[in-house]
């Protein structure tokens, strides 16, 4: 275990660039150049700036570190586009290629916390060839739905195939009033959501056992871009990047965990924050369950923490990496 590294520092500027697909990637990195690369992936709200506690330590124990802003969040370019995690996903696996050149044998280690365990799962899934191993910190996703739920959503499809032309141009219309009243509180919430002490009790919640480790630069870091004062959003346009972001990816992802397990190939590790109180800790049993039964190497560390533990309890996140890491033979 190499000694303590300091903590990142936030700041209004641009780290690192990379342009993507005709967008402004911003992205942390540290580290030998020539080390073995070791991504990691934010949540929903934050940035690579959320690794503040982590990139130092990897980097001293000899990785070259990246904590990239996933495109729409922080000092990344926020276009008004389809978000989903599959853009994501190919945003990542572009950067290993072209700014970790992994590839040809060279391949990285992926942790991802929230959204971004979900995003580090589906490249490991896709892209072996690029990923070594996952760590999910939390990890966002759903599993597909239950026989029982099939049932009721086939019931339900069954009775809307029936309906009158009258009805169905009723129920079209009352369809499009609720996307418009979902905007509207998606833009209105925004507006609350982006207020410092709004944000400060969000993340006091979600450190339940270190709350005071939710400070006043983490703060900052997700207010700013919020603010979005350097552009990167078109002009009034981060309240419809919000809606679009929240309103594809609120519940998890549009690919079930159950077909990303079923693709992964590389080791998984489920790196778990037990007190959190969004994704719970029965969430991580079913997913180690799930993954275990389909035959996919996982292993299972707890850590005392909510859901962003890589900040809360930067310690025991950064040995069980650097465990993992080692593990890999990497």
């Amino acid at each position: 275990m190499p000694a303590s590294a300091p903590p990142l520092v936030w700041s209004e500027s641009f780290d690192n660039t990379w342009e993507y697909d005709g967008l402004r990637i911003n992205y942390i990195s540290a580290g030998p150049d020539q080390g073995t690369p070791f991504l990691l992936v934010h949540g929903f709200g934050a940035s690579g700036f959320h690794w503040r506690r982590n990139v130092n330590v990897l980097a001293s124990a000899g990785y070259r570190v990246y904590a990239i802003d996933l495109i729409g969040f922080g000092l990344s370019s926020k276009p008004v586009i389809e978000y989903d995690a599959s853009l994501w996903r190919e945003q990542c696996a572009a950067f290993l290629r072209d700014v970790g050149g992994c590839g040809a044998g060279k391949r990285a280690i992926l942790a991802g916390n929230s959204i971004g365990g979900y995003t580090a799962l589906m490249t490991g899934s896709k892209y072996p060839d690029l990923v070594a191993g996952v760590a999910s910190l939390n990890g966002a996703g759903q599993f597909a739905p239950t026989a029982d739920e099939k049932a009721a959503a086939l019931a339900l499809d069954e009775q809307r195939a029936a309906r009158s032309a009258v009805q169905a141009a009723l129920d079209g219309a009352l369809e499009q009033l609720s996307v418009s009243l979902q905007r509207f509180a998606a833009y209105a919430g925004l507006f609350v959501t982006k207020q410092p002490a709004r944000i400060q009790q969000v993340l006091r919640q979600v450190y339940p056992v270190n709350p005071d480790m939710a400070d006043e630069e983490l703060v900052e870091s997700i207010r700013y871009p919020a603010d979005d004062p350097v552009g990167l959003a078109p002009p009034g346009k981060i309240p419809e990047v919000f809606y679009r972001i929240v309103s594809r990816n609120g519940r998890g992802g549009s690919v079930t965990l159950d077909e990303l397990l079923a693709g992964l190939s590389v080791p998984l590790l489920l790196l778990w924050g037990e007190l959190d109180p969004w994704i719970v800790s029965a969430k991580g049993d079913a997913i180690e369950a799930k993954a275990a039964g389909l035959g996919v190497d996982v292993r299972r560390v707890s850590v005392n923490a909510g859901h962003c533990p890589q900040d809360e309890a930067p310690e025991e996140v950064n040995a069980a990496l650097l465990d993992f890491a080692c593990s890999l033979g990497l």
